[in-house]
């Protein structure tokens, strides 16, 4: 049999088989799913949309007017960002927005230089669009910080494209407004900006892209409901983008997906209205974050304390590479993640997250004592 060669070109770790499974009497630290509820007001707005005569029927293949008006309305008073609802579509969740955004630039010989670690899907698909991925690394050293020194020779007349993500997935590091200035000042190019994790910080506040780039028409804002208003099931994200490529990435949408489902939609809209859920799941995600720090700081392992999302990512090559460490820990009843899934150079860290609830965490970090000690 004959296979595609871009399909060919993407290769996973096999700790996603792990994605979405029952794990029975497993604790948790691995992918970054709250395990909150969404708001009552969510639940009712979806199940209504279910019982509508409407509700069966296809969306709007870029997504509901009122949807993206209140997205638009969101990202001005929210973000600073200008995003008239035509320049915004909604998404099967910000997987979909990241992909659609890379099809859409990326051709056969291109560079795209991507904030490593990174979320698993970035290379992979510039790989598949026949694109070289160039990490920009974070080093463990330097505290997880961009340094930009690396980036400005990095970019070269075959550089597409920049991919960044701020709170990061998985280092937890925040992007400041001096840093983000400078991408922006130094690739004249389209910047990917992922910021799903915008709800999460803890002290360092989240800063748009988009609202302070030298070129905010370059600027691609990727968003999710999946993590501010615990929504990963419902598959809504949306990206704001100049009016050519919201074009582009509507063609796309039309062949892979056709539209995100309606009801869905509409949980959307109800969670856009919903004020005081984000304020909530902030104060429960860093009182979980504490919990998690402690832990490690319990069992010695060395780590950079996170400033954004909800993950960490400790230094583990005591115990061998991130294959190794992960064995053991899940020996012992506890997933984490490898680095390696990350970024082929990170086989000396694990990713944990602390999504899960704060009497889990203590477990899981009993758990680990018991295999280290």
């Amino acid at each position: 049999m004959s296979f595609s060669d871009g399909v060919k070109r993407i290769s996973f770790s096999g700790a996603t088989s792990y994605f979405g499974m029952d794990r029975g009497d497993v604790i948790d630290l691995s992918i970054g799913e709250p395990r909150d509820q969404p708001s009552a007001a969510v639940i009712e707005a979806y199940s209504s949309a279910l019982r509508e005569k409407s509700g069966s029927r296809y969306a709007p293949v870029q997504g509901m007017q009122e949807l993206r008006e209140a997205l638009s309305a969101k990202m001005k008073k929210a973000n600073g960002i200008d995003a008239p609802p035509d320049q915004i579509m909604v998404t099967g969740g910000a997987s979909e927005a990241i992909a659609f955004s890379i099809m859409s630039i990326v051709n056969r010989g291109d560079e795209v230089v991507i904030l490593e670690p990174s979320y698993p899907i970035m290379a992979p698909m510039v790989r598949y669009c026949g694109g070289r991925p160039v990490s920009l690394k974070l080093e463990f050293g330097e505290g997880f910080r961009p340094a930009m020194d690396r980036f400005q020779e990095m970019v070269g007349r075959r550089t597409a494209m920049l991919l960044i993500n701020s709170p990061h997935n998985p280092t937890g590091t925040v992007l400041r407004k001096g840093e983000l200035r400078a991408f922006s000042e130094i690739f004249g190019g389209f910047i990917l900006s992922d910021e799903v994790y915008e709800n999460y910080t803890y002290g360092e506040g989240h800063s748009p892209l988009a609202s302070l780039a030298s070129r905010p028409e370059n600027v691609i804002t990727v968003n999710s409901f999946s993590k501010t208003y615990c929504m990963c099931g419902y598959r809504v994200g949306y990206v704001h983008a100049c009016r050519e490529l919201i074009r582009h990435m509507v063609k796309l949408k039309l062949c892979v997906s056709t539209c995100t489902s309606r009801p869905a939609q509409k949980a959307a809209l109800a969670a856009l209205r919903d004020m005081k859920f984000p304020r909530v799941m902030r104060e429960r995600f860093s009182e979980r974050r504490e919990a998690l720090l402690s832990g490690l700081e319990s069992l010695g392992l060395p780590h950079v304390e996170p400033r954004g999302a909800f993950y960490v990512f400790p230094e583990i090559s005591e115990f061998g590479k991130d294959e190794e460490a992960f064995g053991l820990f899940l020996k012992a009843g506890v997933l984490t993640m490898p680095g390696t899934l990350f970024h082929g150079d990170y086989a000396g860290h694990l990713r944990m997250s602390f999504a899960a609830p704060v009497d889990e965490i203590g477990e899981g970090v009993s758990r680990m004592e018991g295999v280290i000690a």
